[in-house]
């Protein structure tokens, strides 16, 4: 979160709504404004990624996949493991960031409008339940 925060402060915040308009649904946008919540502290935007490629990392584990899962080359998510891991972004990588975004709205807009009542604490929490088996499955 803190990395997520440090990023948001050196961008545009028009920059940053108008991509958020094109990502995330009209609905899911009301759940986390209902919550008090960013909209980008659950849904990734080029923007955002730009500025940090190793969020890619914490937008994964807002699904709760698995590393090994989320990458292989059946999903298509296996190009944008190294921005996750080293930080850094290609520029193949960079122009396939705007399918990543898309890839992700609908999950994460399906777990956002399965949760009652979404708060800011499911939010802390939902990272941190999957990391322990991620940790196992390093092991």
């Amino acid at each position: 979160m803190d990395a997520l925060s440090e990023a948001l402060s050196t961008l545009d915040p028009n920059q940053v709504k108008d991509q958020i308009a094109r990502y995330v649904a009209a609905d899911v946008q009301k759940l986390l404004a209902a919550a008090g919540l960013r909209d980008e502290y659950v849904f990734p935007v080029p923007a955002v990624i730009e500025q940090k490629p190793s969020l890619v990392g914490y937008y994964r584990l807002l699904l709760g996949a698995p590393q090994k899962s989320f990458y292989k080359g059946a999903t298509g998510m296996g190009m944008f493991k190294s921005m996750e891991e080293m930080g850094t972004m290609s520029k193949k990588q960079q122009t396939y960031l705007p399918d990543f975004c898309a890839a992700m709205s609908d999950p994460l807009a399906e777990l956002v409008r399965q949760i009652p009542n979404f708060t800011d604490r499911d939010l802390r929490e939902l990272p941190v339940l999957t990391f322990g088996s991620q940790l196992q499955g390093s092991q």
